[in-house]
């Protein structure tokens, strides 16, 4: 059996960017005076991590005394979250991605310039709750092109398309050719993180040669369910694990390549840890 990775897998920048933002504040600060607001980012492994070494993980930005330190997420922060810490004299410990930074300050942008903004984006997403909790919930959320051509809402003749940072470029294409049908001015921007690109064009072409993909990375992670979907999208056996705890040995039976995939929230130890258990598994069969 033949295991191959992925050409691109793993942390994104934006994630290791965070981390290291994250473990530096650890390295300086003293652990009760550091909290996190929610996941950093979604997988589940950093966050025992974080845990372990003493970080406060709390819900609700009430939670945090004041004159603490606030670690971010990675995907944003809520408005009123930035306007409670500063209030409260809570010092925050910026982790947000370079590319939901730039995404918001497009949205604003458009806003400034009375552009109607569309975003392809999931509601319930963090960094789509945070964007639009900057640009007053001025904006609508689709999902797919299906929302375009159902829409609920009257189309302005200046419209400003986004995207967030984990969707498929493909996808945004469909909507971008569609759009010209309903408006006089479109203005697209690529919001979408050439790595989350790069991790998904590595994912088509891996499981076109492949018997098996195994996708890892967090169940709550955005990016690996847009991999997995895009891998069941080619037509291969494709399953979705967190962790090596849960590899079935009936995945294999009959298989002889399998490729490996992961998020970009997904740490290598774990790719590793995996890709050895599988061996194990061959060994044993």
């Amino acid at each position: 059996m033949e295991i191959i990775k992925a050409k691109d897998i793993g942390f994104c920048f934006g994630v290791r960017r965070a981390i290291k933002r994250a473990e530096n504040a650890i390295a300086h600060l003293p652990a009760n005076d550091l909290y996190m607001l929610g996941e950093i980012i979604h997988n589940p492994q950093v966050i025992r991590e974080f845990k372990i070494k003493g970080i406060n993980i709390i819900k609700e930005i009430s939670q945090v005394p004041s004159n603490k330190y606030l670690i971010t997420r990675a995907h944003g922060i809520v408005k009123r979250e930035e306007d409670y810490a500063k209030r409260n004299n809570i010092r925050l410990i910026d982790t947000i991605c370079p590319y939901v930074k730039k995404l918001h300050q497009i949205a604003n942008f458009l806003q400034r310039e009375g552009y109607q903004i569309i975003i392809l984006g999931d509601i319930n997403h963090p960094e789509i709750r945070s964007l639009l909790s900057y640009i007053d919930h001025r904006a609508y959320i689709i999902q797919s092109i299906n929302d375009i051509k159902c829409q609920s809402f009257e189309f302005s003749k200046k419209i400003g398309l986004l995207s967030q940072t984990t969707k498929d470029l493909k996808e945004l294409y469909k909507i971008i050719k569609i759009m010209f049908n309903y408006t006089d001015e479109l203005r697209v921007f690529n919001t979408i993180c050439k790595a989350t690109r790069l991790r998904q064009q590595a994912t088509r072409d891996l499981a076109k040669i492949v018997d098996l993909m195994i996708v890892i990375g967090g169940l709550n992670s955005a990016n690996t369910q847009r991999l997995v979907h895009l891998s069941k999208a080619v037509g291969v056996e494709t399953y979705h694990i967190e962790d090596e705890k849960q590899l079935n040995i009936n995945y294999f039976r009959n298989k002889r390549k399998i490729g490996i995939t992961s998020g970009t929230s997904t740490p290598d130890y774990v790719t590793e840890k995996i890709v050895k258990k599988i061996r194990e598994l061959n060994h044993n069969y």
